[in-house]
């Protein structure tokens, strides 16, 4: 059971242990990586931040009262504070990035933005929602898409079922969300002895992998696509039918080999995502916004198919396919658990880099809010954040300060074990290890 963080402590600062004054304590999240401490134990749950394989304060304390089953020589109290704070003062006060200074300046006026919809504690929760997703309906040009496309009726086409390794059945169908625009999508269905036998739906946008939906679905291109792809647990939709979803895996627009805007003459710099937003903006669009609508046709559809339970939807995808899936989450209540993988983070970090993708980018974003905001439009349904520690494309210190922010909110509902932050031993990928225990507790409460 992953319980709160607890609340951080001052008297450790105070500690007659040191004669200066202790770096800022970081939070994290247990003795093991990917776990969460009692809130009971006011000193569990956080530590000194160290590189991997330097020791954690939380180690340190260990080492002083237990001893190592390795047979290693016990470290003084003392000398395992120093040894971590020695370690931390040379990695906290890095920045993530740097900029000249007159540019930093720059940026951090023009990006401080309005916050007009900024989660407010003294606001009723319910009200708020309303406000900011009607807001960010019509900024991200969904509420334009719904408009310019009333009249029109998405069209599901299904392939042949295949069965695989007699787990499952796995079909390639398409989707025409919009006239001309047919996005595939592997169907992923659980064999069962039992009829009419309904299953919680899996729904899985990939990132910026050009074979993204294919390697979710376990399907290889050959077997270097597969070790590349098993050897990180990409295969997310594959792991899920295993364990009893139905699982949906559709080609992400923009970044699926299936539906790419080509970028002619390499004019915007040959991304075809980036050539995607440019269009997008010309039209008053954003990738953002077609990308959840087409998500949402996706569940339109999956709400009537026989053996999907509707009332039980979780969703989930890493990197470009998190940031799918938070927006979609933050606007679409029908997905009652969403897990964004090495994507949940703010908007720009305390040098106003921008982390994400040009083609994840929604003009004005920081006049609405932030990232901990779209969070919020999770509340009170179930939102768990999962990053790697050695994720270079993200900062852990914004990850944990917006999703301190988030946690806020949840708390403000009432449901504060409804999130969670969780961190894996490596990169940018899955941690499906960390998700499953969260979701499976979800889907059947």
């Amino acid at each position: 059971m992953h319980s709160r963080r607890p609340i951080p402590i001052k008297a450790l600062a105070e500690s007659s242990l040191f004669s200066g004054a202790l770096p800022r304590l970081q939070r994290s999240p247990s003795l093991t990586e990917g776990t969460r401490s009692s809130s009971q134990q006011p000193l569990r749950g956080w530590k000194v931040s160290t590189q991997s394989g330097g020791d954690s304060l939380l180690v340190a304390l260990a080492r002083r009262c237990i001893p190592c089953s390795s047979g290693a020589m016990k470290v003084p109290l003392c000398v395992g504070l120093l040894v971590g704070v020695l370690v931390a003062i040379g990695q906290e006060s890095q920045p993530f990035v740097e900029y000249p200074e007159e540019t930093r300046q720059y940026l951090k006026r023009i990006q401080r933005g309005e916050q007009r919809h900024a989660f407010n504690g003294d606001r009723v929760l319910g009200e708020w929602q309303k406000e900011a997703r009607s807001a960010l309906l019509k900024m991200t040009g969904l509420a334009r898409m719904r408009r310019d496309l009333s009249s029109f009726r998405p069209v599901v086409t299904e392939g042949t079922a295949v069965e695989v390794g007699g787990a499952y059945h796995r079909s390639l169908c398409k989707i025409e969300t919009e006239p001309g625009i047919s996005i595939p999508f592997y169907l992923l269905v659980p064999k069962s002895p039992e009829r009419n036998l309904r299953f919680p739906l899996f729904l899985c946008p990939h990132g910026h992998d050009r074979l993204g939906l294919h390697s979710y679905a376990g399907v290889f291109r050959d077997d270097a696509h597969r070790e590349k792809i098993l050897g990180r647990q990409g295969n997310i939709a594959e792991l899920a039918v295993r364990r009893g979803f139905v699982a949906l895996v559709p080609a992400t627009r923009g970044l699926a080999d299936e539906v790419l805007v080509p970028d002619p003459k390499g004019r915007h710099g040959n991304r075809p995502c980036r050539a995607q937003l440019m269009h997008c903006l010309v039209a008053g669009r954003t990738p953002v916004g077609e990308r959840v609508w087409d998500m949402q046709c996706l569940l339109d559809w999956a709400e009537s198919h026989p053996s999907v339970d509707k009332s039980r939807i979780v969703m989930s995808g890493n990197s470009g396919g998190g940031v799918v899936t938070a927006y979609t989450a933050a606007l679409d209540e029908r997905v009652r658990i969403a897990v964004p993988g090495c994507s949940f983070t703010s908007v720009v970090s305390p040098e106003e880099f921008i982390f994400h993708c040009d083609c994840c980018m929604v003009p004005g974003l920081r006049d609405w809010g932030d990232w901990s905001d779209l969070g919020g439009l999770v509340a009170p349904r179930r939102l768990l954040l999962v990053h790697g520690v050695k994720d270079g494309l993200h900062s852990r210190k914004a990850v944990e300060a917006t999703a301190a922010l988030v946690e806020k909110i949840f708390a403000a509902t009432g449901v504060p074990d409804h999130f969670d932050l969780r961190w894996g031993q490596e990169g940018h990928r899955f941690y499906p290890e960390l998700m499953w225990s969260f979701i499976e507790d979800g889907i059947n409460r």
